[in-house]
């Protein structure tokens, strides 16, 4: 922004005499002032909006930075990192949501930062759109200003009888008010470019910086949030979680039925040899009491 201000004001200076006699000596009242006023003051205010937006995602980047040092020192994650940071609401949704046992949906969370963020570009984005427009609000003033001149000289050279000097004075005025309505036309397009390429090419930049923070917020979530939630889990939590959490645990359920299936066909086996045995043994039992019987109708 430095840079860019500094090579404006160079022009500014370079070709002062042109600037001097469209901003300022053609301007024979007050409304090409009201309209580069207002422009200007819509471009400050947009401005410092946006210088605001910029340090706060400074403050952001080096908050995500921080955290990462934190957890690699095994430190604190938060320690020295302020909770209103992107970075520090997602570590605390996160941290809650694994205290209740939840499933953790990250689409979902980066769906809500990002409508989040972009909530609060509504000022920014109506400044980049308005800037455009308020040169073509001056530009149709200034046609009507000149037309009004227009007007004037039409009518004072339709007069009929009126005499020279006053038909002269007249024609006179009007050039003058189309000239300062074509003036003010410039000058009010003029500045309303200048305000919405150097504001537009910063807005764009700071949608990129919005991007880039919310795609380094996934990148830790993913690949520092994550882990360090699960290796501070408590065993039970990890051994004994809800079914489909870990791979590990479906293999475990499946070896378990295989298991107790092995173990039910083992039982009926020794089930259907029991009974075989009983049968058995009741055939015997009755080949002894028969032949007890022949022995006894011998004797």
């Amino acid at each position: 922004m430095i840079i860019v201000f500094s090579l404006l004001a160079g022009v500014i200076v370079w070709q002062r005499h042109i600037i001097y006699q469209i901003y300022i000596a053609n301007q024979v009242n007050t409304v090409g002032w009201a309209v580069n006023g207002g422009i200007a003051l819509l471009f400050i205010c947009g401005l410092v909006e946006l210088i605001k937006r910029f340090f706060e995602y400074r403050n952001q980047e080096q908050a995500i930075h921080r955290f990462k040092d934190n957890v690699k020192n095994n430190e604190p994650p938060l320690r020295g990192i302020r909770q209103e940071y992107m970075v520090s609401e997602r570590f605390l949704a996160l941290e809650s949501l694994n205290r209740r046992r939840a499933n953790i949906n990250q689409n979902a969370l980066a769906a809500t930062l990002i409508a989040a963020e972009s909530s609060r570009n509504s000022f920014l984005k109506f400044v980049h759109n308005v800037l455009i427009l308020t040169g073509v609000f001056g530009t149709i003033i200034s046609l009507s200003i000149s037309l009004l001149g227009a007007s004037d000289i039409l009518q004072s050279g339709g007069q009929a009888g009126s005499l020279l000097g006053g038909r002269a004075a007249a024609q006179a005025s009007g050039l003058s008010t189309m000239i300062y309505g074509m003036s003010t036309a410039l000058s009010t397009t003029m500045t309303a470019i200048i305000a919405y390429l150097f504001f537009g090419y910063f807005y764009i930049k700071l949608t990129d910086t919005q991007t880039f923070l919310i795609s380094k917020i996934e990148e830790v979530t993913a690949a520092t949030l994550m882990p360090h939630l699960q290796l501070n889990q408590a065993p039970v939590v990890r051994d004994y979680s809800d079914k489909g959490v870990s791979p590990d645990l479906d293999e475990r359920a499946s070896e378990n039925q295989a298991l107790m299936a092995l173990i039910r066909e083992i039982a009926e086996r020794q089930q259907q040899a029991a009974n075989q045995n009983s049968e058995s043994m009741k055939e015997v039992v009755t080949i002894l009491q028969r032949g007890f019987r022949l022995r006894s109708d011998d004797e």
